[in-house]
């Protein structure tokens, strides 16, 4: 397997584990320790393949469309180091030999407002790949002509995409867990698990076309700006 197909099948696990990670009481809590200690191992992994970016943050010129990227991806750095740091502190499965007992309280907010705070920016970081994503589909179902009535059809529907998504977003209250107005995660027991994924996947999607557009906006920004400092 070569290196680009590796980094699709990273990114393919982590994008599988980010909503099953969300449904914490859904799959209990044993589960959800082993799932976010992988999920912690493939974001390690994903580093490494895409190392190119650590080593180049300092250097060139910093674009609005790069200040985005850059951004999210630092903030998703220091999220994806808090979060197995406050788990393992409150782990009582994965690693109960270590037996720490102090800070717990502190753990679980830091724990659940970063959880959610990963999982929309992790969403942004998918839609900053948008581009290659979509390129990847093209390959695959060996599109090659443009269509102005696909077009149209693959933008309606990411349109009612990205409108459930924010209506599930509403709904979940993730604003409220997100700024710490909501402390404890609370899950209706009698709702069915495919609701359920079904709406945080949706509010992946949404992000992510969030994501995509706001970095193609930008994008023409930072081209426009160069145009206009051209003597």
């Amino acid at each position: 397997m070569n290196t680009k197909k590796f980094k699709i099948v990273t990114d393919s696990i982590m994008l599988i584990l980010l909503p099953l990670l969300m449904s914490y009481s859904l799959i209990g809590e044993s589960l959800h320790e082993w799932l976010g200690i992988a999920m912690f191992a493939v974001f390690i992994v994903h580093h490494i393949l895409n190392r190119k970016w650590l080593t180049s943050i300092f250097k060139g010129r910093y674009t609005p469309y790069r200040i985005y990227i850059n951004t999210v991806n630092i903030l998703l750095c220091v999220i994806m180091l808090a979060l197995p740091i406050s788990g393992i502190v409150m782990s009582r499965y994965a690693v109960p030999f270590l037996s720490i007992t102090n800070g717990a309280s502190t753990a679980r907010t830091v724990h659940m407002t970063t959880s959610y705070w990963g999982f929309v920016l992790m969403s942004l970081h998918l839609g900053n790949h948008g581009k290659m994503m979509m390129n990847g589909v093209k390959k695959m179902f060996k599109i090659k002509q443009a269509s102005t009535l696909r077009t149209v059809i693959v933008r309606a529907a990411a349109a009612a995409i990205f409108a459930y998504g924010m209506y599930a977003f509403i709904k979940r209250e993730i604003a409220s867990y997100m700024f710490m107005q909501i402390q404890f995660a609370f899950f209706d027991p009698s709702e069915s698990k495919a609701a359920f994924f079904a709406d945080y996947i949706c509010i992946i999607a949404a992000f992510a076309i969030a994501g995509y557009y706001l970095g193609e906006l930008l994008k023409r920004a930072s081209r426009s700006k160069d145009r206009n400092e051209v003597p």
